[in-house]
């Protein structure tokens, strides 16, 4: 009982990695295509931000692949425990990392791209910088809010508000 009870978690598991794989390639090919189409799209992140998002990707790499090769060996051994441990391993790192790069910004000349939305500046209203690193702002009738703990506020101010 035990076991079925496990094995549909992890079943689970696997669903819940799929999800998050999948939103992590939509939002780099939404990145990607957006840079096609407007080439002065430049990330907008500090110093600690480029090695934090370089440490996490390669981390989640690491565990990503890691946590599929450790399910595929458990699954072939017969080793329940460590296919389990794989999935979890791989579907906290894609929670993680599809988190963290849906705040990923980028800016333009025009346009400023947070996660997977296209924003125009001359259409935001009542932009908020808080203290607690978030940034606010309302877009097309909608509030809108995003972490800033990694991105260069001194060029987001200064792009924002000219």
């Amino acid at each position: 009982m035990q076991d079925t009870i496990l094995d549909m978690l992890a079943v689970i598991m696997v669903v819940v990695t799929l999800w998050f794989t999948y939103s992590i390639a939509n939002i780099i090919v939404t990145i990607f295509n957006a840079r096609k189409k407007d080439k002065d799209l430049k990330f907008c992140l500090s110093r600690n931000g480029y090695i934090f998002y370089i440490i996490l990707t390669v981390l989640y790499l690491a565990c990503f692949i890691g946590g599929i090769g450790f399910s595929i060996y458990g699954i072939t051994h017969g080793y329940s425990a460590w296919y389990r441990n794989g999935m979890n391993v791989a579907a906290f790192m894609s929670l993680v990392y599809a988190y963290m790069l849906s705040s990923i910004v980028l800016l333009g000349k025009k346009n400023m791209m947070v996660g997977r939305m296209l924003i125009d500046y001359r259409k935001l209203k009542k932009v908020n910088f808080t203290f607690d690193n978030k940034m606010s702002f309302v877009y097309m009738q909608k509030d809108f809010n995003f972490s800033t703990r990694f991105a260069d506020k001194k060029e987001l101010r200064k792009v924002i508000f000219k």
